[in-house]
């Protein structure tokens, strides 16, 4: 009982405008007071049209307490102020940013509230000193543009202090983006856009801006950035640097890209290139060229040489060509006979060596082909490499050669050797006695055998002589 002599009821009035405030916020009321006061009991009735009473029932000291926590709430709310500001349809995507997650920050920075009203019927009190500035800046009055821009803009509600509702919009004119444009060639936008857009997505996720490009078969050569102005200056200047480079790679292929052609006689087409394109392989990686020649079996050109590169690396390899085709207008070709039996051992087999020779006396040297009628090595060269290279080959068949007739005289008398040595051998060393190797000679014996083979005499005839005169 001595518990409720101290328990007391009271209210409070809350102005009827300040219901949307009330209604959002009610919930967060009651839960703060009842955390704060226990055991406090609240009711919230309305009072007419004009007003809501808040009823509170509890401790004397926590219903004073209550009390004057809401007159501290509600009691700024008197110099509230409500203005519009509106935006352009275009920007309203990009304004709001993912999530309304833009227009979210600033209420909660500036602590005022941010509604999104119905543009058909806007009923909305708006401060004279927020409604003048807004005159000043659009030329008429806030309603009129509401009104007159209902399709084509966004209208916003800015509720709270009249400073925090300055600021508030100031910080809303910031989002509104800017545009800028770039221009950049036609042939130019598949490489600015890249495969399935991931050039111009990687531009729009660094610096968080919106990018339009013209579409694909209109002349327009000028893609747009949306954004914020520091972001866009940022997007505009990397945007303007990738342009460059672009316009300068392709400048530096066409350059790459030139061609040089010139006739050639076919017949040197061979020697220029060298053993398995060697020469020519040498020439294009000196210049950084590519040679190209015809082949036998098109139908192009046979005596025609094209050379690609840069320009002056061109010159400078068809300068090279000229000076090896001036060395070959001098080069002599001279046919040596080289006997079959050392070919192999002179130029290895298959002409395994001949690469090696050819490096050493700065010369060409041709086998004949399998199955020709001319047997004859061909040296190619200028005239004292050729003779040099020919005395090299002729000292090496005559070095072969009398190694091989060495090889020859030391085989046979190792033959002969063998043979005396089987000849002269003992028939204790398992040589057969009845062989006609082992016959011994003797004396001629007489006719007369009768002693040795009696029988024979009987069946030999007698022995007739010759006539003689």
């Amino acid at each position: 009982m001595k518990d409720l002599d101290h328990v007391v009821e009271d209210s409070i009035l809350i102005n009827r405008k300040f219901h949307h405030y009330f209604v959002m916020r009610r919930d967060q009321l009651i839960r703060e007071m009842t955390e704060v006061y226990a055991g406090m009991i609240i009711h919230f009735t309305y009072e007419g049209k004009q007003s809501i009473r808040v009823t509170m029932k509890g401790e004397k000291a926590c219903v004073e307490a209550a009390k004057k926590h809401i007159q501290h709430i509600f009691e700024p709310l008197g110099s509230h102020v409500t203005t519009q500001y509106v935006i352009p349809q275009k920007f309203y995507t990009f304004f709001m940013g993912p999530l309304c997650s833009k227009v979210q920050q600033i209420a909660r920075d500036f602590k005022v509230q941010l509604a999104f009203p119905d543009k058909e019927k806007p009923t909305t009190y708006i401060h004279p000193v927020i409604q003048e500035a807004e005159k000043e800046k659009w030329g008429k009055s806030t309603k009129e543009i509401v009104f007159s821009n209902q399709r084509k803009n966004k209208t916003i509600l800015i509720s709270g202090q009249i400073e925090n509702c300055k600021a508030a919009m100031e910080a809303l004119e910031y989002l509104i983006p800017f545009t800028a444009e770039v221009q950049v060639p036609s042939h130019l936008h598949p490489y600015i856009i890249g495969p399935k857009g991931s050039g111009i997505k990687k531009i729009m996720s660094e610096f968080d801006v919106h990018t339009q490009v013209s579409q694909t078969g209109s002349n327009s050569d000028i893609i747009s950035i949306m954004g914020l102005a520091a972001k866009v200056k940022q997007a505009k200047v990397k945007l303007e640097k990738q342009i460059n480079a672009l316009q300068t790679e392709i400048e530096d292929r066409a350059l790459r890209n030139f061609k040089l052609m010139f006739t050639l006689d076919a017949k040197y087409h061979s020697t220029i290139t060298g053993h398995k394109g060697l020469f020519i392989a040498q020439i294009c990686r000196e210049h950084d060229v590519t040679i190209h020649f015809p082949k036998k079996a098109n139908r192009e050109i046979q005596d025609q040489i094209t050379i690609t590169g840069y320009k002056k690396n061109t010159l400078a390899a068809k300068d090279a060509i000229m000076r090896m085709l001036h060395k070959i207008e001098k080069t002599v070709s001279k046919e040596i006979p080289i006997n079959p039996q050392v070919r192999d051992s002179i130029f290895g087999f298959g002409g395994k060596f001949i690469h090696k020779m050819n490096e050493q006396f700065h010369v060409d040297i041709r086998l004949p082909p399998k199955g020709s009628w001319n047997t004859n090595v061909s040296v190619v060269g200028l005239p004292d490499n050729v003779q040099e290279a020919i005395d090299h080959i002729f000292d090496l068949e005559k070095y072969y050669l009398s190694a091989l007739i060495n090889y020859d005289s030391q085989l046979e008398s190792l033959k002969n050797t063998c043979l005396y040595k089987i000849t002269m051998e003992s028939p204790n060393n398992s040589v057969k006695n009845d062989g006609p190797h082992s016959a011994k000679s003797y004396p001629n014996s007489s006719n007369d055998d009768s002693e040795d083979f009696p029988k024979l005499k009987q069946q030999t005839p007698s022995k007739t002589h010759p006539w003689r005169p």
